[in-house]
């Protein structure tokens, strides 16, 4: 653990550094794609230049995430409550996979202090990646339980193909994907949130079965 928030803290430095230098350039090539956009000629090497250039901005909001110390305001709020929006809002795309999205949410959970869009940003990590994990469909569980500890836990249970343990130790650092088109820092930036929480992300699974997501946060007393 400790060594994990010294890459973090490593790599945030380093983050801040290539976000702001990509940044300034990618402005300027944003406005002009627009520009020659407007004339009408090469539409369709303009529309890819913008979906490339989307992308890199994505990467670089999310290096600006690990760069930036996380002074945000903390507030009592059902975790129960975010997590229901995140899984309205994914739904529909859930659908289009073929998966169903099934909640298990205890009663009387405590609240939990914390940055509200932060937590959505992990949570919409998490289920995206599950859901891109069952290419074939099936039932992608979400749990919500008040742990003995009398912390909050949250398992996201997929029925995806799992990830070979040979690569399970290196997920969550920085651009180290089982993806075609992911960066890996997604992942990263959610271990990252969930540690400013002062909570644990672990993920567990069985190669051809399916990967579990555990996320405990402490709630408020």
């Amino acid at each position: 653990m400790l060594r994990k928030s010294e890459m973090l803290s490593a790599v945030g430095q380093l983050a801040a550094g290539i976000a702001h230098e990509i940044r300034n350039p990618l402005t300027a090539l944003k406005g002009f794609t627009k520009l020659m956009g407007s004339g009408g000629q090469h539409g369709n090497y303009l529309s890819i230049m913008a979906d490339e250039l989307e992308r890199i901005e994505e990467i670089v909001s999310e290096l600006l995430v690990l760069a930036k110390p996380q002074a945000a305001d903390f507030l009592p709020k059902s975790v129960a409550s975010i997590l229901h929006d995140v899984v309205m809002l994914l739904e529909t795309q859930a659908i289009i996979s073929k998966v169903t999205i099934e909640t298990d949410i205890e009663d009387e959970l405590p609240l939990a202090s914390c940055v509200e869009n932060q937590l959505k940003q992990v949570f919409i990590n998490v289920l995206k990646n599950g859901v891109e994990a069952m290419p074939g469909g099936g039932t992608f569980l979400v749990k919500m339980e008040k742990s003995e500890r009398g912390s909050i836990r949250i398992s996201f249970i997929d029925q995806g193909c799992g990830i070979p343990e040979s690569k399970l130790a290196k997920l969550g650092q920085p651009f180290y994907t089982t993806k075609n088109k992911g960066t890996g820092l997604g992942l990263m930036v959610s271990y990252k949130i969930i540690e400013n929480h002062r909570g644990s992300m672990t993920i567990t699974n069985k190669e051809g079965v399916g990967t579990t997501v555990v996320i405990e946060l402490p709630g408020v007393p």
